[in-house]
This record gives C-alpha cells, sequence and structure tokens, in this order.
C-alpha cells in the first residue's frame, strides 16, 4: 500500500527539504515528540479519503490511485480502493488479503514474507507514538515546520530496510498530529505519495470492516507460511 521498492542509486535527500521549513531541534524538538506521543495515545484508529501517486523509473507513467482507508489498533487495516480497478485490501497482523471483486481473484500473503506489508502496517500501528529515543535507534530523525505543517522526515538506520526505503516524510496537521500526507523514496529511485482527506479520529468503525469474507466463487492464491503457493477456487 504504502511502502514498494529494491536497489539502485539513493535519491537526492537534500530535495526532501520542506520549502521555507524551519528545522526544529534541541529542547523545542523534545518537547514536540513528547507532546504528540501523548495526545496519539488516546488514537486508537482513522478513517480518510487517500489519494495515492506511484513513480517508478521503469515505468512511463504515474500510476495513481484513489479509494478510502481504515485502520484500527492493533494490527486492523482496510483499504478500499476505487479506481482504476476496485480493489479491497486488508492486514490483519498476520496476513494481507488483495481481492479483486470484478475478477472474483484473491490473493492472501503471510505477512512475514512481505516486508513492504509488514513495514506499512508497523508504520500505522506504532505512528511516531514511540519515544523520540526508541525512534532514533531505528532512524536518523530530522523535524521541520512550515506556516501550516509539520514533517518528520526518517531516513533508516537499518541496512535490511534502506534496501528498500531510502526516506519517509509524515507531513502532520501542527495542532491535532493527523497524518496529511506520507511519501517514501524508494532506494531505487521509486517514490510513493500518499494523501490523505476528510481524516476522522477513533471513528464507529461497522463491524466487519477487518474482515473479508471471501466466497466459493473467488479464486484465491495463498503464498507463504505453511502452505506455501497453494490456489482455492472453482
Amino acid at each position: 500500500m504504502l511502502l514498494a521498492l529494491l536497489l539502485s542509486p539513493r535519491p537526492n535527500l537534500a530535495e526532501d527539504a520542506v520549502p521555507g521549513g524551519k528545522t526544529i531541534s534541541g529542547a523545542e524538538r523534545d518537547r514536540w515528540f513528547e507532546e504528540d506521543r501523548k495526545r496519539q495515545k488516546g488514537v486508537t484508529g482513522l478513517s480518510a479519503a487517500v489519494v495515492q501517486r506511484k513513480r517508478d523509473p521503469l515505468l512511463k507513467n504515474e500510476a495513481v490511485s484513489r479509494g478510502k482507508l481504515s485502520f484500527r489498533k492493533p494490527a486492523s487495516l482496510r483499504w478500499e480502493v476505487e479506481s482504476p480497478e476496485r480493489r479491497i485490501v486488508v492486514m490483519d497482523g498476520r496476513t494481507v488479503t488483495n481481492y479483486y471483486p470484478k475478477r472474483k481473484e484473491a490473493e492472501r500473503r503471510d505477512m512475514q514474507d512481505d516486508f513492504a506489508s509488514s513495514a506499512t502496517l508497523g508504520l500505522f500501528e506504532s505512528g511516531i507514538s514511540s519515544s523520540l529515543p526508541e525512534l532514533e535507534r531505528r532512524f536518523q530523525v530530522d523535524l521541520s515546520r512550515s506556516d501550516n505543517e509539520v514533517v518528520l522526515r526518517l531516513i533508516p538506520r537499518s541496512k535490511m530496510l534502506s534496501r528498500v526505503i531510502a526516506s519517509i516524510r509524515i507531513h502532520q496537521d501542527p495542532v491535532e498530529g493527523s497524518p496529511r500526507r506520507i511519501v517514501v523514496e524508494g532506494a531505487r529511485g521509486d517514490r510513493t505519495e500518499t494523501t490523505f482527506s476528510g481524516v476522522t479520529l477513533n471513528p464507529e468503525f461497522p463491524p466487519d470492516t477487518f474482515s473479508l469474507r471471501l466466497g466459493p466463487e473467488v479464486r484465491v492464491t495463498e503464498t507463504g507460511g505453511p502452505e506455501r503457493n497453494r490456489v482455492d477456487g472453482p
């Protein structure tokens, strides 16, 4: 959903700076993180309209998808893509399922074998509610403020993660702390930008929001875990 990547030169990270932004450092940065961590403790979920734009150096055109995102702690995420093709993505912390209603096809993968999905869910799960020292163990952390938003930039310290991700920028509402935009720069020059609108914190979700019941007419391919490459369906 938010992440997908592998190998190639890292982009020029200096270009990631927020235009006209002011770097937040020292005691002011520590205070901002502590206040935001406390604020996010009360957030158990969110819903939002989402527009995602993907650029890949191997592809000529930018891929744009639109839909609705629902997230609830712990580890429950649903993304309903309306265009260009209807698709429902559900993550439950153990598996990620991609369902294509028009094709009557679905793919279910073990999240232990899907690094990008695991990283995506982990990002939503912890957000920046981690303490600053904990966050800095995993990332180089830069914080800046422009006229109407605060931008957190994370550069992975892990060699494994840095093979996939060059940087993550999280653009936030300066008052509520809710996400407005997440930009993931891939290590091979690709880029995924996810923009959120109509963000609702702690919404009431229908009971079946994070479950996906597939009828017998749906061809399901399962990969990863103990039952690799199994295909169910008519």
